[in-house]
């Protein structure tokens, strides 16, 4: 479940902070000796500005709960000011101590209870949220005033009524952000109509809404559990088991993506901590394909879903293994159906879960 956390700024000086650490950023480049280069590129490929957002903590408890895409709240003078998602979490006081006693003026660095447990956040957006407001929706007093680092306890989160998800519970409470919304296709007909609202909506340019539910409602019926996500910029799509996946849908008049730029879809998976991204169109242009497997990316036209909308139908075909072929880097094409057509008489058959690399070590003949 996502999370809430508040970063409280509340004196004088915790505010200057989070105006200049949050709300403007700091230069990766300034930064750089202290990172991984796991966090390096991290920082580097999801950043349109080079710039991190940052916040730190002495509360290690607190942090220590706190998860990437968690929505994080800054909390100021009895209203929230601002929001974002948390990108990353690291421990490191030598860095701290560069941020908050080298870079500041108030003199408020206290060695006996540093700020190094940090919180790395994107998609900063600045709201105007009374505090009042969120005590009702989480169910805190009415006159609760966030004292310190905190992250919402989850059943709190568990009894928002009347909301599809914690997302957009707080979308609708900040005006920002996006909503997501859990896909559901136990009403639904028969897979030829979906077919046949795929195939219409990928090439109706003005239907790009539309398609996107499609397209979630597909990978749930495939035995995806899958979101839609209304305003999530470039992810569209969002599959949260039995794998972490982030789908981006494309609809096409003339039929076919021209040209994709396989970094942003890249920094759009690493932004939402996804181990694969797909993207769905009606069709791709051959250079297209031939780039796709430059990344953790799959290219897949609407007629392919359908087949595997088919094929899951016919021959119960287990989701993690539909899965395992979609998450194999490149365009998804004839051959990986043909591949599911085999393993029903296979040796495929006979494992209840195939991971990529197996996948990628059976013949496409039989």
């Amino acid at each position: 479940m996502t999370g809430i956390v508040i970063l409280p700024a509340g004196r004088d000086d915790a505010f200057e902070d989070y105006k200049q650490f949050i709300r403007d950023g700091h230069p990766i480049e300034d930064i750089e000796s202290y990172l991984n280069d796991e966090d390096l590129e991290l920082f580097r490929t999801t950043s349109d500005d080079d710039l991190v957002h940052v916040w730190g903590t002495s509360v290690d408890g607190t942090w220590r709960n706190v998860e990437r895409n968690d929505i994080a709240l800054v909390y100021h003078d009895g209203a929230f000011v601002a929001r974002g998602q948390v990108l990353q979490l690291r421990h490191d006081p030598d860095l701290a101590e560069y941020l908050w006693r080298e870079n500041v003026e108030h003199g408020r660095w206290n060695e006996e209870s540093p700020w190094e447990y940090m919180t790395f956040l994107t998609d900063i957006e600045e709201v105007d949220v009374d505090i009042e407001k969120f005590n009702e929706l989480v169910g805190y007093d009415e006159t609760y005033r966030p004292q310190g680092f905190t992250r919402v306890a989850d059943k709190r989160l568990n009894q928002l009524s009347g909301e599809e998800s914690v997302e957009t519970a707080i979308a609708d409470l900040t005006d920002a952000g996006e909503r997501v919304h859990p896909v559901d296709d136990e009403d639904d007909g028969p897979t030829p109509d979906l077919a046949d609202q795929l195939r219409a909506a990928s090439t109706d340019e003005n239907a790009h809404e539309e398609f996107e539910k499609l397209v979630a409602k597909a990978f749930s019926r495939l035995g995806c559990a899958a979101d839609w996500i209304e305003g999530g910029g470039d992810t569209d799509v969002e599959i949260r088991s039995p794998e972490h996946v982030v789908v981006e849908v494309k609809a096409r008049g003339n039929g076919r993506v021209n040209f994709l730029e396989v970094t942003n879809v890249d920094k759009h998976r690493r932004q939402r901590g996804a181990d694969h991204a797909i993207v769905v169109a009606p069709g791709f242009a051959p250079k297209v394909i031939d780039n796709a497997e430059t990344t953790e990316l799959t290219t897949i036209a609407v007629d392919d879903i359908v087949e595997l909308l088919d094929h899951r139908d016919e021959y119960a075909v287990p989701h993690e293994e539909i899965l395992a072929l979609l998450t194999r880097s490149g365009a998804f094409q004839d051959d990986r159906l043909d591949l599911l057509s085999t393993s029903r008489t296979g040796s495929m058959l006979e494992k209840p879960c195939l991971r990529s690399s197996e996948l990628s070590s059976v013949p496409t003949e039989p």
